[in-house]
């Protein structure tokens, strides 16, 4: 299963950079950088209520990760362009 699970990741990886690859107006990779942003600040959100530590955790992680698929995202639009994604 985890044979599997690898190949789905790389598969992903791999459309994902397609993708990037092909917006040479950098339209879609702006449309996913708002996506994170939206989910990061619902997750943020969350975190001024009340919740048991175990969710706050998980919470912080989520935030976390979405912010890091920003960074990738950018950065890997920006190399294949050798040019910088305007907001």
């Amino acid at each position: 299963m985890e044979a599997q699970a690898e190949k789905t990741v790389f598969d992903d990886l791999a459309q994902l950079e397609k993708t990037l690859t092909e917006d040479t107006s950098g339209d879609r990779a702006r449309a996913m950088l708002g996506y994170f942003d939206e989910v990061a600040r619902a997750s943020e959100a969350m975190l001024s209520k009340q919740v048991v530590d175990a969710e706050r955790q998980l919470v912080s992680h989520l935030i976390e990760g979405f912010r890091a698929a920003q960074r990738i995202i950018r950065h890997v639009w920006e190399t294949l362009h050798t040019a910088s994604l305007a907001a």
